[in-house]
Protein backbone atom coordinates (compact mmCIF):
# COMPACT_ATOMS: atom_id res chain seq x y z
CA UNK A 1 0.00 0.00 0.00
CA UNK A 2 2.79 2.48 0.45
CA UNK A 3 4.73 1.39 -2.13
CA UNK A 4 4.25 4.54 -4.23
CA UNK A 5 5.18 6.88 -1.29
CA UNK A 6 8.50 4.43 -0.94
CA UNK A 7 9.32 5.50 -4.53
CA UNK A 8 8.66 8.99 -4.50
CA UNK A 9 10.85 8.88 -1.42
CA UNK A 10 13.86 7.51 -3.56
CA UNK A 11 13.06 9.96 -6.14
CA UNK A 12 12.94 13.02 -3.59
CA UNK A 13 17.02 13.90 -3.42
CA UNK A 14 17.05 14.46 -7.18
CA UNK A 15 13.62 16.31 -6.85
CA UNK A 16 15.55 18.39 -4.38
CA UNK A 17 18.55 19.16 -6.75
CA UNK A 18 16.72 20.01 -9.91
CA UNK A 19 14.58 22.47 -7.49
CA UNK A 20 17.38 24.11 -5.88
CA UNK A 21 19.08 24.98 -9.82
CA UNK A 22 15.25 26.35 -10.60
CA UNK A 23 16.03 28.88 -7.56
CA UNK A 24 14.36 27.30 -4.38
CA UNK A 25 15.53 27.52 -1.32
CA UNK A 26 15.83 24.68 1.12
CA UNK A 27 15.31 25.43 4.86
CA UNK A 28 15.84 22.19 7.73
CA UNK A 29 14.46 22.31 10.71
CA UNK A 30 14.88 19.29 13.84
CA UNK A 31 12.07 20.21 16.35
CA UNK A 32 8.46 20.03 16.08
CA UNK A 33 7.78 23.25 17.61
CA UNK A 34 9.25 24.76 14.49
CA UNK A 35 6.26 26.04 12.48
CA UNK A 36 6.25 24.15 9.29
CA UNK A 37 3.53 25.99 7.61
CA UNK A 38 5.30 29.60 7.81
CA UNK A 39 8.40 28.07 6.01
CA UNK A 40 6.00 26.60 3.26
CA UNK A 41 3.95 30.40 3.05
CA UNK A 42 7.44 32.03 2.35
CA UNK A 43 8.12 29.82 -0.73
CA UNK A 44 10.83 27.67 0.98
CA UNK A 45 10.93 24.00 1.21
CA UNK A 46 10.54 22.58 4.50
CA UNK A 47 12.48 19.58 5.47
CA UNK A 48 12.62 18.23 8.89
CA UNK A 49 16.21 16.33 9.63
CA UNK A 50 15.27 13.66 11.46
CA UNK A 51 17.61 10.65 10.16
CA UNK A 52 19.49 8.55 12.66
CA UNK A 53 20.81 4.97 13.50
CA UNK A 54 24.09 5.09 11.70
CA UNK A 55 27.06 5.28 13.93
CA UNK A 56 29.63 6.94 11.72
CA UNK A 57 27.20 10.19 11.07
CA UNK A 58 27.16 10.02 15.38
CA UNK A 59 31.16 9.87 15.21
CA UNK A 60 31.68 12.48 13.03
CA UNK A 61 29.80 14.38 15.49
CA UNK A 62 31.81 14.25 18.25
CA UNK A 63 34.17 16.78 17.14
CA UNK A 64 32.21 19.08 18.18
CA UNK A 65 29.94 17.96 20.85
CA UNK A 66 31.85 15.35 22.52
CA UNK A 67 31.22 11.65 22.95
CA UNK A 68 29.06 12.46 25.79
CA UNK A 69 26.17 14.00 23.62
CA UNK A 70 23.25 12.68 22.95
CA UNK A 71 23.71 10.64 19.74
CA UNK A 72 20.68 12.36 17.54
CA UNK A 73 22.25 15.68 18.09
CA UNK A 74 26.03 14.44 17.41
CA UNK A 75 24.35 13.03 14.42
CA UNK A 76 22.70 15.98 13.62
CA UNK A 77 26.20 17.86 12.87
CA UNK A 78 27.76 14.27 11.91
CA UNK A 79 25.61 14.03 8.79
CA UNK A 80 26.41 17.99 7.27
CA UNK A 81 30.36 17.42 8.20
CA UNK A 82 30.43 13.93 6.27
CA UNK A 83 28.61 15.45 3.03
CA UNK A 84 26.84 12.09 2.06
CA UNK A 85 23.14 12.36 3.14
CA UNK A 86 21.53 14.61 0.03
CA UNK A 87 19.20 16.06 2.58
CA UNK A 88 21.35 18.03 4.93
CA UNK A 89 23.91 18.75 2.21
CA UNK A 90 20.84 20.54 0.47
CA UNK A 91 20.32 22.98 3.82
CA UNK A 92 20.79 26.53 2.85
CA UNK A 93 19.24 27.87 6.29
CA UNK A 94 18.34 26.14 9.50
CA UNK A 95 15.19 26.75 11.57
CA UNK A 96 15.95 25.37 15.30
CA UNK A 97 14.13 25.37 18.34
CA UNK A 98 16.08 26.52 21.77
CA UNK A 99 15.17 22.78 23.54
CA UNK A 100 17.47 20.87 25.00
CA UNK A 101 20.89 22.03 26.01
CA UNK A 102 22.98 19.71 22.89
CA UNK A 103 20.37 21.36 19.86
CA UNK A 104 21.60 24.61 21.28
CA UNK A 105 24.73 23.97 20.74
CA UNK A 106 23.81 22.15 17.20
CA UNK A 107 22.54 25.60 15.65
CA UNK A 108 26.00 27.31 16.87
CA UNK A 109 28.43 24.59 15.00
CA UNK A 110 25.92 24.41 11.85
CA UNK A 111 26.40 28.61 11.72
CA UNK A 112 30.09 28.72 12.62
CA UNK A 113 32.12 25.91 10.72
CA UNK A 114 28.93 25.17 8.21
CA UNK A 115 28.16 28.65 7.37
CA UNK A 116 24.72 28.11 7.23
CA UNK A 117 22.36 30.99 8.24
CA UNK A 118 19.88 29.71 11.43
CA UNK A 119 16.94 31.42 12.85
CA UNK A 120 16.57 30.50 16.22
CA UNK A 121 13.18 30.85 18.22
CA UNK A 122 12.66 30.73 22.02
CA UNK A 123 10.18 27.77 23.66
CA UNK A 124 8.63 28.61 26.68
CA UNK A 125 9.23 26.46 29.67
CA UNK A 126 6.52 26.29 31.28
CA UNK A 127 2.33 25.38 31.40
CA UNK A 128 -0.57 24.92 33.02
CA UNK A 129 -2.27 21.79 33.57
CA UNK A 130 -5.64 22.63 31.34
CA UNK A 131 -4.29 25.67 29.82
CA UNK A 132 -0.51 27.14 28.45
CA UNK A 133 -0.09 30.02 30.40
CA UNK A 134 -1.00 33.60 28.96
CA UNK A 135 2.26 34.75 29.05
CA UNK A 136 4.08 31.86 27.65
CA UNK A 137 1.57 32.00 24.36
CA UNK A 138 2.18 35.75 24.21
CA UNK A 139 6.20 35.07 24.00
CA UNK A 140 6.18 32.40 21.47
CA UNK A 141 3.88 34.75 19.13
CA UNK A 142 5.90 37.05 19.28
CA UNK A 143 8.98 34.38 18.70
CA UNK A 144 7.23 33.14 15.18
CA UNK A 145 6.34 36.72 14.07
CA UNK A 146 9.90 37.65 14.17
CA UNK A 147 11.04 34.05 12.73
CA UNK A 148 8.24 35.30 9.99
CA UNK A 149 10.03 38.74 9.36
CA UNK A 150 13.33 36.95 9.17
CA UNK A 151 12.15 34.26 6.85
CA UNK A 152 10.66 37.41 4.52
CA UNK A 153 13.81 38.83 4.43
CA UNK A 154 15.85 35.92 3.53
CA UNK A 155 13.55 34.80 1.07
CA UNK A 156 12.34 37.99 -0.68
CA UNK A 157 8.85 36.32 -0.38
CA UNK A 158 6.28 38.20 1.72
CA UNK A 159 4.51 35.80 4.29
CA UNK A 160 0.82 37.47 3.76
CA UNK A 161 -2.46 36.46 5.89
CA UNK A 162 -3.48 34.72 2.62
CA UNK A 163 -0.75 32.34 2.27
CA UNK A 164 -0.19 31.74 5.70
CA UNK A 165 -3.56 30.64 5.96
CA UNK A 166 -3.03 29.00 2.88
CA UNK A 167 -0.69 26.55 4.49
CA UNK A 168 -2.16 26.22 7.55
CA UNK A 169 -5.39 24.60 5.43
CA UNK A 170 -2.98 22.34 3.53
CA UNK A 171 -1.08 20.86 6.81
CA UNK A 172 -4.29 20.64 8.47
CA UNK A 173 -5.46 18.31 5.98
CA UNK A 174 -2.55 16.01 6.31
CA UNK A 175 -2.76 16.39 9.84
CA UNK A 176 -6.20 14.52 9.61
CA UNK A 177 -4.81 11.95 7.26
CA UNK A 178 -2.35 11.37 9.09
CA UNK A 179 -4.46 10.98 12.74
CA UNK A 180 -7.14 8.58 10.64
CA UNK A 181 -3.84 6.37 9.41
CA UNK A 182 -3.19 6.13 13.07
CA UNK A 183 -6.13 5.73 14.33
CA UNK A 184 -7.55 2.05 15.39
CA UNK A 185 -10.38 0.30 14.06
CA UNK A 186 -13.30 0.17 16.65
CA UNK A 187 -12.40 -3.61 17.84
CA UNK A 188 -9.08 -2.78 18.45
CA UNK A 189 -7.31 -4.14 15.35
CA UNK A 190 -5.51 -1.77 13.27
CA UNK A 191 -6.32 -0.47 9.65
CA UNK A 192 -2.64 -0.71 9.02
CA UNK A 193 0.06 -1.87 10.96
CA UNK A 194 2.04 0.63 13.56
CA UNK A 195 5.16 -0.06 11.73
CA UNK A 196 3.91 0.54 8.21
CA UNK A 197 2.16 3.85 9.64
CA UNK A 198 5.26 5.24 11.41
CA UNK A 199 7.13 4.74 8.29
CA UNK A 200 4.64 6.94 6.64
CA UNK A 201 4.88 9.72 8.84
CA UNK A 202 8.86 9.62 8.32
CA UNK A 203 8.17 10.53 4.97
CA UNK A 204 5.67 13.14 5.72
CA UNK A 205 8.93 15.29 6.38
CA UNK A 206 11.11 14.49 3.55
CA UNK A 207 8.29 15.05 0.58
CA UNK A 208 6.55 18.03 -0.64
CA UNK A 209 3.45 18.51 1.27
CA UNK A 210 0.98 18.49 -1.65
CA UNK A 211 2.38 14.92 -2.91
CA UNK A 212 2.43 13.61 0.43
CA UNK A 213 -1.20 15.03 1.33
CA UNK A 214 -2.09 13.17 -2.74
CA UNK A 215 -0.62 9.97 -1.14
CA UNK A 216 -1.95 9.48 2.35
CA UNK A 217 -5.43 10.18 0.83
CA UNK A 218 -4.71 7.43 -1.25
CA UNK A 219 -4.27 5.38 1.02
CA UNK A 220 -7.32 6.12 2.88
CA UNK A 221 -9.59 5.59 0.28
CA UNK A 222 -7.61 1.83 0.21
CA UNK A 223 -8.12 1.71 3.61
CA UNK A 224 -12.05 2.53 3.89
CA UNK A 225 -12.80 0.89 0.49
CA UNK A 226 -15.70 -1.92 1.13
CA UNK A 227 -14.32 -5.56 0.50
CA UNK A 228 -13.98 -9.27 1.46
CA UNK A 229 -11.38 -9.12 4.25
CA UNK A 230 -8.86 -10.88 1.55
CA UNK A 231 -9.44 -8.23 -0.56
CA UNK A 232 -8.46 -5.63 2.16
CA UNK A 233 -5.32 -7.68 3.78
CA UNK A 234 -4.35 -7.32 -0.28
CA UNK A 235 -4.78 -4.00 0.13
CA UNK A 236 -2.59 -3.80 2.90
CA UNK A 237 -5.13 -3.46 6.22
CA UNK A 238 -3.13 -6.26 8.70
CA UNK A 239 -5.38 -8.44 10.82
CA UNK A 240 -5.37 -8.50 14.73
CA UNK A 241 -1.83 -10.10 15.61
CA UNK A 242 -3.42 -12.45 18.09
CA UNK A 243 -2.07 -12.99 21.13
CA UNK A 244 1.20 -10.67 20.74
CA UNK A 245 1.61 -8.55 23.38
CA UNK A 246 1.04 -5.49 22.60
CA UNK A 247 3.33 -2.48 23.25
CA UNK A 248 3.82 1.57 23.14
CA UNK A 249 6.73 3.21 22.70
CA UNK A 250 7.71 7.01 24.17
CA UNK A 251 10.85 8.70 25.18
CA UNK A 252 13.43 10.16 22.59
CA UNK A 253 12.70 10.85 18.82
CA UNK A 254 13.14 7.68 16.72
CA UNK A 255 14.35 8.85 13.89
CA UNK A 256 14.64 7.45 9.94
CA UNK A 257 17.00 5.04 9.83
CA UNK A 258 16.95 4.07 13.65
CA UNK A 259 15.43 0.69 13.50
CA UNK A 260 17.12 -1.48 15.79
CA UNK A 261 15.16 -1.26 18.77
CA UNK A 262 11.94 -1.91 17.15
CA UNK A 263 13.15 -4.54 15.02
CA UNK A 264 14.10 -6.39 17.97
CA UNK A 265 10.76 -6.21 19.37
CA UNK A 266 9.10 -7.26 16.35
CA UNK A 267 11.65 -10.40 16.06
CA UNK A 268 10.86 -11.14 19.91
CA UNK A 269 7.13 -11.27 19.06
CA UNK A 270 6.34 -7.82 20.29
CA UNK A 271 3.34 -6.15 18.43
CA UNK A 272 4.08 -2.08 18.59
CA UNK A 273 0.58 -0.82 18.03
CA UNK A 274 1.07 2.68 19.12
CA UNK A 275 3.35 5.68 19.78
CA UNK A 276 4.18 8.66 21.56
CA UNK A 277 7.18 10.00 20.02
CA UNK A 278 7.91 13.54 18.25
CA UNK A 279 8.74 12.01 15.06
CA UNK A 280 5.18 9.66 14.94
CA UNK A 281 1.62 9.96 16.37
CA UNK A 282 2.43 12.69 18.21
CA UNK A 283 3.58 15.42 15.73
CA UNK A 284 0.26 15.10 13.82
CA UNK A 285 -2.02 15.54 16.79
CA UNK A 286 -3.40 19.41 17.02
CA UNK A 287 -4.51 21.36 14.30
CA UNK A 288 -4.32 24.84 13.50
CA UNK A 289 -7.39 27.20 14.13
CA UNK A 290 -7.96 29.26 10.75
CA UNK A 291 -9.91 31.92 12.11
CA UNK A 292 -8.32 35.20 13.60
CA UNK A 293 -4.29 35.79 13.92
CA UNK A 294 -2.59 33.28 11.71
CA UNK A 295 0.70 34.08 13.56
CA UNK A 296 -1.32 33.52 17.22
CA UNK A 297 -3.12 30.46 15.94
CA UNK A 298 0.09 28.73 14.97
CA UNK A 299 1.20 29.66 18.71
CA UNK A 300 -1.63 27.99 20.14
CA UNK A 301 -1.34 25.37 18.55
CA UNK A 302 2.34 24.79 18.58
CA UNK A 303 2.40 25.51 22.27
CA UNK A 304 -0.15 22.83 23.02
CA UNK A 305 0.36 20.12 20.63
CA UNK A 306 3.77 18.54 21.84
CA UNK A 307 4.82 18.96 26.00
CA UNK A 308 8.30 17.61 25.67
CA UNK A 309 10.41 16.86 28.67
CA UNK A 310 12.76 20.09 28.85
CA UNK A 311 9.16 21.94 29.41
CA UNK A 312 7.77 21.45 33.34
CA UNK A 313 4.46 19.96 34.02
CA UNK A 314 5.55 16.35 33.69
CA UNK A 315 2.05 15.54 34.76
CA UNK A 316 0.86 16.41 31.35
CA UNK A 317 3.02 14.46 29.53
CA UNK A 318 2.30 11.28 31.95
CA UNK A 319 -1.68 11.70 31.12
CA UNK A 320 -1.38 11.68 27.71
CA UNK A 321 0.89 8.97 27.32
CA UNK A 322 -1.54 6.86 29.71
CA UNK A 323 -4.84 8.64 27.27
CA UNK A 324 -3.07 6.69 24.52
CA UNK A 325 -2.01 3.44 25.84
CA UNK A 326 -5.44 2.92 27.25
CA UNK A 327 -6.83 4.33 23.57
CA UNK A 328 -4.82 1.15 22.41
CA UNK A 329 -5.74 -1.39 24.86
CA UNK A 330 -1.55 -1.27 25.54
CA UNK A 331 -0.35 -4.12 27.85
CA UNK A 332 3.06 -2.46 28.45
CA UNK A 333 5.58 0.65 27.39
CA UNK A 334 8.48 0.48 26.17
CA UNK A 335 10.38 3.52 27.45
CA UNK A 336 12.98 4.43 24.84
CA UNK A 337 15.90 6.50 25.76
CA UNK A 338 19.16 7.79 23.69
CA UNK A 339 22.03 7.51 25.78
CA UNK A 340 22.87 10.76 27.57
CA UNK A 341 18.93 11.94 26.52
CA UNK A 342 18.66 13.79 30.23
CA UNK A 343 15.53 14.93 29.18
CA UNK A 344 13.61 11.84 29.07
CA UNK A 345 15.87 9.82 31.58
CA UNK A 346 14.96 12.18 34.21
CA UNK A 347 11.44 11.39 34.28
CA UNK A 348 11.56 7.72 34.23
CA UNK A 349 10.85 6.50 37.82
CA UNK A 350 7.36 9.10 37.91
CA UNK A 351 6.39 7.47 34.40
CA UNK A 352 6.89 4.26 35.23
CA UNK A 353 5.21 4.42 39.32
CA UNK A 354 2.10 6.13 37.54
CA UNK A 355 1.61 3.63 35.01
CA UNK A 356 2.11 0.87 37.46
CA UNK A 357 -0.87 2.24 39.34
CA UNK A 358 -2.98 3.99 37.13
CA UNK A 359 -3.20 1.45 34.72
CA UNK A 360 -1.18 -1.42 35.85
CA UNK A 361 1.07 -2.28 32.87
CA UNK A 362 4.91 -2.59 33.30
CA UNK A 363 7.74 -0.19 31.60
CA UNK A 364 10.60 -1.65 30.07
CA UNK A 365 13.55 1.61 29.78
CA UNK A 366 15.80 0.39 26.64
CA UNK A 367 18.84 2.84 26.96
CA UNK A 368 20.78 2.75 23.90
CA UNK A 369 22.88 4.67 21.01
CA UNK A 370 23.60 4.27 16.89
CA UNK A 371 25.63 1.29 17.74
CA UNK A 372 25.19 -2.28 17.10
CA UNK A 373 27.27 -3.12 20.24
CA UNK A 374 24.01 -4.07 22.40
CA UNK A 375 21.52 -5.64 20.19
CA UNK A 376 22.05 -8.74 22.26
CA UNK A 377 22.08 -7.20 25.75
CA UNK A 378 18.69 -5.59 24.39
CA UNK A 379 17.20 -8.83 23.23
CA UNK A 380 17.55 -10.51 25.89
CA UNK A 381 15.69 -7.48 28.08
CA UNK A 382 12.93 -7.40 25.42
CA UNK A 383 12.31 -11.26 25.41
CA UNK A 384 12.18 -11.38 29.83
CA UNK A 385 9.89 -8.68 29.22
CA UNK A 386 7.44 -10.22 26.71
CA UNK A 387 7.31 -13.27 28.92
CA UNK A 388 6.40 -11.57 31.96
CA UNK A 389 3.50 -9.93 30.60
CA UNK A 390 2.36 -13.42 28.77
CA UNK A 391 2.71 -14.40 32.39
CA UNK A 392 5.40 -16.98 31.01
Amino acid sequence: MIESLRERLNERPEGLSKAKENGAKVVGYFCPYIPVEMIHAAGLIPIRLMFGGEGEAAEAGEQYLGPGSCPYARACLGYRALGENPYYSSIDALCVASTCDSMKRVQDYWQYYFKVPVFSIGIPRTYDRFRMRPHALVYLEKEFELLRDRLESWSGTRITEKRLKASIRLYNSIRLRMREIYEPSADGSPKIGWSDAFEISEMGFLLPPSEFLAEIQRIHERLHSTGTAKEKAERGARPADGNKPRLMIYGSNVCLGDRKVIDIIERAGGNIVADAVCTGSKFWRKDVSTGGNPVKALAERYISNINCPFMMDMGRRISYVAKVARENRVDGLIYYNLRYCESYRGELRLFEEALKKEMKIPLLLIETEYSPSDVGTITTKVEAFLEMIRGV
